[in-house]
């Protein structure tokens, strides 16, 4: 070959060269422009989670169209509409409210319009307005003397029709009932029962005793509170018979005139649901009370960050979630939710003297806007304030559009414990809420629990079995075997994980319930009998032991491992029998309290552990392989044995290489879902028990995402998971191949 020749073809081969490099450049420049995409889209999805509500004024075009939709047909309003009902007199008009106030999820109103007419002999008459006119629900009822009227408070609850009315020295509060309908009936009930109804159906009555300044009520609770202190009530559902209408339950003292640090109670506000009672207080603050159980008394569960520094003079509560708003004397207002008492928003909203005059709050039927009115009483600031009174709203003079479309979701809510109703103390829970008066209980922390939980554990299982095949494997199997074993083991990894988890559900799990003191005694006698063996045979006469090569060691542990299999199932029941009474399972849940689920943590682990021992079997003897063959030669010539070169030389020399491995193992366990989602049953639960269930990011995301509703809470609170799980094995990969590569010896060659 000529020099001409020659030089063509070298200069083909730094062109081609430089081509690969740019080719391979660009192509690590194009993933990780994905992964940064990926980052970015994930973040974007999530980020709305954190946002706080947004508020903004609304015009007086919306304020009257607001108006002109809460308000009756125009009959209503004529001056002497009220002549033409049947059996009633003319009324000393005080005002009709627009609308009754409901705590039924189900009810409309706007199809189901009830109101109170003041007539003129004291007495009180329901009326339901509909396309067919104006109809008597129930009977008149006579109203005692000495009540404060204009402080007249209905509520439609569970087909039943609550009249209050507190006494005008504030010294008690008369409470009646109408039964509408059956205590299960929905709203939209409410007008094919009416001609089954009989037309005069009596109220039922009663007096509750103690200072009743001011009241509040949903679902079954009714709270009565002054300045000091508030009662707790319940209420009967049944509709007939003597038993009482409401039971007192408790009574919290929350101040005294002879404390300064304590403020006197200056509004309350029961919440959606009837669980859960907001106190505001003279200073600004807002308390949070809530049911723990069915029936309990109430609870203090926290204290809000309200941000209100003058008197709380009235608050509303949102008809479909537990926010609330709370205005003080000073027109500032607060939007909160009292799941792990949240502060929304907060804003400087109406002016001092227009909130002195009287002001009621009133979120509409979505609670997308805040309207304030015109309450019938004035109250100056500091006085007590009543919530809903019969005939107190007018016509809004001024409303808030709000947007707040994740209200229940915020990094508390997320990854601290929070005090949901009818629990008994703050929890971590994942639990969605489809149905019911129950909030979305959406912490991460249970499924991001069950994901390191079962990635550790299925790493007890793999990392002793890795780990060792591949000691072995590099260190002391001939090369003839090792070129047999090493792509037979790296072969499991093609596996697919869903027929590991099939097995495992279907036979595995089955079997670990049944023999559960076997396998657990197998977890100990098989190891410690293998190293009792071992250290036996280290005893034995050197002529026994030269019969068997080290490289075909394995292969002479076979009958071992047999006889201690046989071992272990013969003496399990024994063992069972003498120390756990003969059931293992029930004993432990009778001591311990540790219920046991067929698709645990254990049977979990001993799938992961199966799925991830080939990559960490490959990744170690990989490490193992590149130590440099001289040092295992000069601590052999040095006279070292080769269990001492391996733990003396080439562990200490492949450890960054080990740990390396045992990293991408756990992210190859982290991000698992086939066998995670077949057999751990899929419970988020923050427990150390490897015999309950667990649910991990990666399950949730399999089961759920299908399911939710593009850009809700939900569906981005799973993209958040998504998030949280590509950072967490997207940094442990990472780490783990710069470690790989910084620490990797420059002298390449297996050795043995």
């Amino acid at each position: 070959m000529s020099a001409v020749d020659a030089s063509r073809m070298q200069r083909r081969r730094l062109r081609h060269d430089r081509l690969a490099s740019l080719w391979l450049t660009a192509a690590g420049l194009g993933v990780m422009v994905i992964v940064v995409v990926m980052l970015a889209y994930l973040v974007s999805v999530s980020w709305p989670l954190l946002k706080p509500a947004s508020v903004t004024s609304l015009p007086q075009q919306a304020l009257e169209q607001q108006a002109s939709d809460q308000q009756m047909p125009a009959a209503q309003t004529a001056p002497d509409w009220l002549s033409a009902l049947p059996d009633m007199p003319l009324a000393a008009r005080d005002g009709l409210p627009p609308v009754l106030a409901s705590d039924d999820s189900t009810a409309d109103s706007r199809t189901s319009p009830l109101a109170g007419v003041w007539l003129a002999d004291d007495r009180l008459q329901v009326v339901q307005q509909s396309a067919a006119g104006v109809r008597l629900r129930g009977s008149a009822i006579e109203v005692p003397a000495g009540l404060e009227r204009r402080q007249a408070s209905l509520v439609l609850s569970r087909g039943q029709l609550w009249l209050r009315i507190p006494f005008e020295e504030g010294d008690g509060l008369w409470l009646a009932r109408l039964a509408l309908s059956s205590p299960h009936a929905s709203a939209g009930a409410l007008d094919d029962d009416a001609a089954s109804q009989p037309p005069h159906s009596e109220w039922q009555q009663q007096w509750l005793p103690g200072t009743a300044r001011l009241s509040s009520q949903q679902g079954r609770l009714l709270v009565t509170a002054d300045r000091d202190g508030f009662t707790q009530w319940q209420l009967s559902e049944a509709s007939t018979g003597t038993k009482p209408l409401a039971r007192k339950l408790a009574h919290h003292a929350v101040s005294s005139s002879a404390s300064a640090s304590s403020p006197a109670i200056t509004a309350i506000s029961v919440l959606r649901g009837g669980r859960s009672l907001i106190v505001g207080d003279a200073a600004g603050g807002l308390s949070h009370y809530l049911l723990p159980a069915h029936a309990q008394p109430l609870v203090k569960a926290g204290v809000f960050d309200s941000d209100l520094s003058a008197p709380v003079v009235t608050m509303a509560a949102a008809h479909h979630s537990l926010g609330f708003a709370a205005l003080d004397a000073n027109g500032r207002l607060g939007l909160y939710l009292a799941t792990s008492e949240r502060r929304r928003q907060v804003l400087d909203w109406l002016d001092a003297t227009r909130v002195a005059a009287g002001v009621a709050l009133e979120f509409d039927n979505d609670d997308r806007r805040l309207l304030a009115s015109a309450a019938r009483e004035a109250r100056l600031p500091g006085q007590l304030a009543q919530d809903a009174p019969l005939g107190a709203l007018g016509k809004a003079y001024a409303g808030l559009a709000i947007h707040d479309p994740h209200q229940a979701v915020g990094l508390d809510a997320i990854f601290g414990k929070v005090w949901y109703e009818g629990r008994a103390a703050p929890e971590w829970i994942w639990q969605l809420e489809s149905t019911g008066t129950h909030e979305p209980r959406l912490s991460l922390v249970p499924i991001m629990w069950g994901t390191l939980k079962a990635a550790l554990v299925g790493l007890l299982f793999a990392v002793p079995l890795g780990l060792g095949c591949a000691i072995h494997v590099a260190c002391f199997m001939a090369p003839r075997q090792r070129s047999r074993i090493k792509p037979l083991l790296e072969m499991m990894e093609a596996l697919p994980t869903v027929v590991i988890g099939f097995i495992a559900a279907l036979v595995v799990a089955p079997f670990v319930e049944r023999e559960l003191m076997a396998v657990l005694l197998g977890l100990v006698l098989i190891p410690l009998g293998t190293m009792v063996a071992g250290f036996l045979w280290t005893l034995s006469p050197r002529v026994w032991r030269n019969l068997l090569p080290e490289n075909m060691a394995a292969f002479g542990l076979l009958p071992l491992l047999f006889v201690l299999l046989w071992l272990d199932v013969t003496i399990a029941g024994q063992v069972e029998q003498w120390w756990f009474d003969g059931d293992l399972r029930q004993w432990l849940f009778s001591h311990y309290g540790i219920d046991y689920a067929q698709r645990n943590t254990l049977v979990t682990g001993m799938a992961l552990g199966l799925a991830v021992m080939p990559t960490l079997f490959t990744l170690s003897e990989d490490a193992l392989s590149s130590v440099p063959r001289g040092l295992a030669a000069g601590s052999a010539a040095l006279g070292a044995t080769p269990w001492q070169s391996l733990r003396r030389v080439i562990l200490p020399a492949a450890a960054v290489g080990l740990f390396s491995a045992m990293m991408i193992g756990m992210g190859r366990a982290v991000g698992e879902t086939m066998i995670v989602l077949m057999v751990a049953g899929n419970t988020p639960l923050v427990d150390a028990s490897l015999f309950e269930g667990l649910r991990s990011l990666a399950a949730t995301l399999a089961i759920e995402l299908p399911e939710a509703e593009v850009g809700s809470s939900h569906y981005r609170l799973l993209f958040l998971a998504a998030l949280a799980l590509f950072v967490f094995t997207f940094v442990v990969n990472t780490l783990a191949e710069v470690l790989r590569q910084r620490f990797t010896p420059p002298n390449q060659g297996s050795w043995g």
